[in-house]
């Protein structure tokens, strides 16, 4: 599953996106790419430019690698290949 969503919106604003429009979010800078796989899962493959931040370490860790919360941001859970 791919989804979009603001983290202005803390997760309460999301779509999901097909696999070309994920090809072309991939693409757009602008655009953070976050993965929330286990890190053994991120070490194996993930998408260019991609974020690893687990869901269990989301709270965590979002506030500080993810600190734009005005940026859109493109969630993934699932082997990007």
């Amino acid at each position: 599953m791919l989804s979009i969503f603001r983290a202005a919106d803390e997760l309460s604003w999301h779509m999901h996106v097909t696999l070309e429009e994920m090809r072309a979010l991939v693409r757009n800078h602008s655009v953070t790419i976050l993965d929330v796989l286990a890190r053994d899962a991120y070490a194996s493959a993930h998408l260019p430019r991609a974020i690893n931040i687990p869901v269990a370490e989301m709270r965590e860790r979002a506030p500080v690698e993810l600190p734009d919360r005005s940026r859109r941001i493109v969630a993934y859970c699932g082997s990007p290949t």
